[in-house]
């Protein structure tokens, strides 16, 4: 099903006990990202051969100040398993499109910014300068599992 830019496949009518399995693995998921980013500076190739290096990257994650107020304030470990950056031609030597694997749960724009210091690493903290993230887009999600047939 295709509706504008957004595309639905594999859907199938599922029972609770799936849904109760999906939840449970949810620590087990693996997600993909496109992510439109900004740094204070112009990229430079250095940067994009470090980020672009770097595999199974553990990151600790204090509950984002955006949600703390609704969410239990821990720290959460998740890893960034795969990171990708490439220059976005036409927006100006300051942007990027990062292309990230991760661990289900990563919050992902405090991964970029760093949350003011509660996530670390995070993109800016690697980089050495200020990063925002501007656009976000989920393009996938990764888990073993197959739903029963109804």
């Amino acid at each position: 099903i295709l509706a504008g830019r957004v595309g639905l496949r594999d859907v199938h009518a599922t029972t609770k006990k799936a849904l109760d399995i999906l939840r449970e693995g949810a620590e087990e998921k693996e997600k993909t990202y496109d992510a439109l980013v900004w740094l204070s500076r112009p990229f430079t190739d250095a940067d994009v051969d470090k980020i672009c290096r770097t595999r199974d990257l553990v990151t600790r994650q204090n509950t984002p100040l955006r949600v703390v107020h609704r969410r239990t304030a821990m720290v959460r470990e998740r890893t960034i398993f795969e990171m990708k950056l490439r220059r976005c031609e036409g927006r100006g030597p300051h942007f990027a499109m990062l292309e990230l694997r991760t661990q289900a749960g990563t919050y992902i724009k405090e991964f970029v910014h760093g949350d003011m210091g509660r996530t670390s690493p995070s993109v800016a903290s690697l980089l050495g300068c200020d990063a925002d993230i501007l656009e976000l887009d989920v393009m996938g999600v990764e888990m073993d599992f197959k739903p029963p047939v109804c």
